[in-house]
C-alpha cells in the first residue's frame, strides 16, 4: 500500500512538472524621451504586456542616438526609433531588424530652434546647428535646409546630443538646435528661441516606429500580433480614462499634462487602424524606406545600396 502511494506522488509531481508552461523570454527594448513612445510605458505599466503573454522590459536612454547605440551593441532586442536608426542600424553593425509598430507621424513634434535673430531657415547660413549626427536630427536638418535652397555645406553642424542641447544653447555653443518633446519645451523656455522649421513642413516623412531583431521574430512568430494588442489596450485606456493617462504619461516625461497634450498635437497616433493601413502598403513602405536611405547617402551619414534594402516590414498584423 505504501508503495502504491509513492507511486501515486512521484506520478502527480511528473506531471506537474511536464504541465508547467515555459515563461515567455524576456524582450528588451531600448527607448527614449517621446510623447509617441509613452503609450509602451502605460501598456508595462498597467501590466498589458503580461495579458497578452510577452515578456518586455523597457530600457529607457536619454535620446535616439543612444538607443541605437545601445541596440547596435548587443544589450537589447529591438528599440524605438524612426526609420532613420533602422536603416542605420544594420549597416552600423547591428543586427538586422524589422519594424513591428508604428506609434506615430511626426506632425510638427520635432522642430528646428533659432536664437536671437534667427527667425528663419534661410538665416541658418554660415551658422552654427547643433543636432544628434548619427540620428534623426541630421536627417531633420538636411530636410529643411533643401526646402529653402540650402545644403549642409551651407552650415557648421555641430554634433550634440538632445540631452545637452540646453546647455549648448544656453552657453552660445550652437545658434541653433534640432530638438523633439520633452526636451524642446526647455529651450523654447529660453527668452531668445523660436522654432524657425517644424516636420509639418515635411508630413509623413517623420514615421516612428518599433523595431526588434529578426532573431527574436524567428523565435517567437506571434511577437508582433501579441505586441500590437498590449499597444491598443494602452490606446483604449487613454481613450476611455484620458486625464488619468495622460498624468501618468506627463509625469514620466517630466512635464505637465497640458504639457504632454501639447506635444501630442505634434503627432499623429497611430492607432489599431491607422497601423493596419500602413502595414498593408509593403511597397509604399519599402519606397519610403528608400527615400530616407537616400537622404541618409546624401548627408553622408551611411554608406550602403539603397536600391537594394532589405524588407525592414513585416505584414502579420494586417491580415
Amino acid at each position: 500500500m505504501k508503495l502504491h502511494f509513492t507511486v501515486i506522488i512521484l506520478s502527480l509531481i511528473f506531471l506537474n512538472a511536464c504541465s508547467k508552461v515555459e515563461p515567455p523570454p524576456l524582450i528588451k527594448i531600448a527607448t527614449n524621451p517621446w510623447p509617441g513612445y509613452e503609450f509602451l510605458h502605460l501598456a508595462e505599466k498597467n501590466g498589458y504586456f503580461e495579458q497578452v503573454g510577452l515578456n518586455i522590459e523597457l530600457v529607457e536612454l536619454g535620446s535616439l542616438s543612444d538607443a541605437q547605440t545601445t541596440y547596435v551593441s548587443g544589450y537589447v532586442d529591438g528599440l524605438t526609433s524612426t526609420l532613420i536608426e533602422v536603416i542605420q542600424a544594420e549597416a552600423l553593425g547591428g543586427k538586422p531588424l524589422k519594424v513591428i509598430a508604428f506609434t506615430d507621424y511626426s506632425n510638427g513634434g520635432d522642430v528646428i530652434i533659432g536664437k536671437g535673430d534667427i527667425n528663419d531657415i534661410i538665416s541658418l547660413k554660415g551658422k552654427r546647428v547643433g543636432c544628434e549626427v548619427s540620428s534623426l536630427g541630421l536627417f531633420i536638418l538636411q530636410r529643411a535646409l533643401v526646402k529653402y535652397g540650402l545644403t549642409l555645406d551651407d552650415v557648421e553642424v555641430v554634433n550634440v546630443e538632445q540631452s545637452d542641447g540646453l546647455n549648448a544653447f544656453k552657453n552660445d555653443l550652437v545658434d541653433a538646435f534640432v530638438s523633439y518633446p520633452p526636451m524642446s519645451l526647455d529651450i523654447l523656455k529660453h527668452q531668445e528661441s523660436q522654432v524657425i522649421f517644424d516636420t509639418s513642413e515635411i508630413p509623413y516623412e517623420v514615421l516612428d516606429t518599433i523595431s526588434v531583431s529578426t532573431d527574436i521574430l524567428i523565435k517567437a512568430p506571434n511577437f508582433q500580433r501579441k505586441f500590437l494588442q498590449a499597444w491598443k489596450m494602452a490606446i483604449d485606456f487613454t481613450a476611455k480614462y484620458p486625464i488619468k493617462a495622460y498624468e501618468i504619461m506627463a509625469k514620466r516625461e517630466g512635464i505637465t499634462s497640458q504639457e504632454f497634450q501639447d506635444a501630442l498635437a505634434g503627432m499623429v497616433i497611430l492607432d489599431e487602424e491607422k497601423q493596419k493601413i500602413l502595414f498593408a502598403d509593403n511597397s509604399k513602405l519599402n519606397a519610403m524606406a528608400e527615400t530616407v536611405c537616400d537622404v541618409l547617402i546624401e548627408a553622408n551619414a551611411i554608406f550602403r545600396d539603397c536600391q537594394n534594402l532589405p524588407n525592414l516590414f513585416i505584414t502579420e498584423q494586417s491580415k
